[in-house]
């Protein structure tokens, strides 16, 4: 019992280095921050916002390739594995 413990608490370190290893964004959430932050800019009310109209505009012209155009940007802000 005491062996097979030791082989499974070993093979669990052994399997964290990896992931450990695995490459990261140079910028971890760097498109979440971002959005967050132009979600919060649309949404004050004061003269230098987009306001409904225009982002309503900004949205329909994305809508076919939205998907594409966040990962675009996601890869620019460093969002990616490096």
């Amino acid at each position: 019992m005491r062996k097979t413990a030791a082989l499974v608490a070993a093979i669990g370190i052994f399997a964290a280095v990896p992931a450990a290893d695995a490459a990261k964004p140079a910028d971890a959430g760097c498109f979440g921050k971002d959005r967050a932050a132009y979600i919060h800019d649309v949404a004050q009310t004061d003269s230098s916002s987009p306001g409904a109209s225009e982002v309503g505009a900004i949205l329909s012209e994305r809508a076919g390739d939205n998907g594409e155009i966040n990962r675009a940007y996601k890869t620019s802000c460093g969002g990616d594995p490096s």
